[in-house]
């Protein structure tokens, strides 16, 4: 054996060193321990990603950089309607006017819910492999799809709204509450969409994540004509 195999760590450590720091930093910023960019979280799950990589071939890393890709999209889509990257200012604007999905010009209403509804289906195609098959598996996912439902959560459907800054513990309490409530719905239909996807050939799977990507982009075309 080489000394280059002796000292290599096996890759399923790395992926595991790898998935565990991605998410760290992602939720760190997500939850707003850290502030900072919308950029961080990107990076956090593109972290995350290269980790669920290692353990795929070739053409399944590929449609995971691609699913990462569309849900990076969508996020984006989010900080263009709002002109920021900014996490604290997209949580601030929210916290007045609204969750992004629902505030006009209609145009730009409708593209938001696109994308969103776009990114849900791309972290839906990022969940289908590695598939899971043993419990450590499961809340690997479960965590991942947490972490990626909270980053569309965040910026398309205002759960903050920065109501634990001097707020009532009542007005609080209800907040969280529908912050949590807003997470579950969108790891609902991120897992159900998994499950669709999963049902169908590898062709079919590839038309699915195109049309996500093509409804984000979109999207985004249409919010910046928009504003």
């Amino acid at each position: 054996m080489s000394v280059s195999q002796r000292v290599a760590p096996p890759i399923d450590s790395l992926s595991s060193a790898a998935r565990v720091a991605g998410s760290i930093i992602a939720f760190a910023y997500l939850l707003g321990l850290v502030p900072g960019p919308l950029v961080s979280v990107v990076g956090g799950l593109a972290l995350v990603t290269f980790g669920r990589a290692l353990l795929l071939p070739e053409a399944s890393a590929r449609r995971s950089v691609l699913s990462l890709a569309v849900l990076a999209g969508a996020l984006g889509v989010g900080a263009l309607r709002w002109g920021t990257l900014d996490l604290p200012e997209l949580r601030g604007v929210q916290s007045v006017l609204g969750p992004t999905i629902l505030i006009g010009p209609e145009a730009a209403a409708i593209a938001c819910g696109l994308a969103l509804g776009g990114g849900l289906v791309g972290l839906g195609a990022w969940l289908l492999e590695p598939r899971a098959v043993t419990r450590g598996d499961y809340i690997w996912a479960g965590l991942e799809v947490a972490l990626g439902s909270l980053a569309l959560v965040t910026v398309f459907v205002d759960p903050a709204r920065s109501v634990l800054q001097g707020a009532g513990f009542g007005l609080a309490a209800f907040e969280i509450a529908r912050w949590l409530g807003a997470v579950a719905v969108a790891v609902a239909i991120v897992f159900g969409a998994s499950i669709l996807q999963a049902r169908l050939s590898d062709r079919w799977r590839w038309l699915v994540l195109g049309a996500a990507g093509a409804a984000v982009a979109a999207a985004a075309g249409t919010v910046s004509v928009a504003l």
